[in-house]
């Protein structure tokens, strides 16, 4: 066997697996490709972003000393008015006692002085109403009396008119 040589059969099986063998390969380039455009991509994207942060560091500290200013001068104001504020309730206090007291003096006034007003009124409207009804029973009698007095000279001329009658 020495005289064999070490020569590359080609047959189809071969061939397959040379062509398989050059797709595989080609394929595992493109995917090499698109993991390298794709890491390019990231890292453009990450140094955009780490800009960006940047800048809104620079910018955030002058406006965390400004709102802490502003923090300070707001508790300072509230200070001020929760002072106000206890006058304030002192005074709506003194306000509240007083009205009570008003409401009591107004509740013995009424009391004192409202009981013979509306005695005296309620006598007053009962005087009215006698004389009124007293005005209208004398009213009532003269009519009564007009009705009986017509009903009687009715009864007087018709008895004249038999009188009369009876004496043809």
């Amino acid at each position: 066997m020495p005289e064999e040589t070490l020569a590359a059969d080609w047959t189809t099986g071969s061939l397959w697996e040379v062509g398989i063998l050059l797709a595989g390969l080609g394929f595992f380039l493109l995917c090499v490709m698109l993991a390298f455009r794709l890491i390019a991509k990231a890292t453009t994207t990450l140094n955009r972003v780490n800009s960006t942060l940047d800048k809104v560091d620079h910018e955030i500290g002058p406006l965390l000393r400004n709102l802490n200013v502003t923090v300070d001068n707001v508790n300072g104001s509230l200070g001020q008015v929760e002072g106000e504020l206890e006058k304030v309730g002192t005074i709506t206090g003194n306000a509240a006692h007083i009205s009570s007291n008003v409401a009591n003096i107004t509740t013995l006034v009424t009391a004192a002085v409202g009981s013979p007003l509306v005695k005296a009124a309620a006598f007053g409207f009962g005087l009215r109403s006698a004389v009124k009804k007293r005005g209208q029973e004398v009213d009532e009698d003269q009519v009564r009396r007009m009705v009986e007095a017509s009903k009687q000279t009715k009864r007087e001329r018709k008895q004249a008119a038999k009188a009369r009658k009876r004496a043809k």
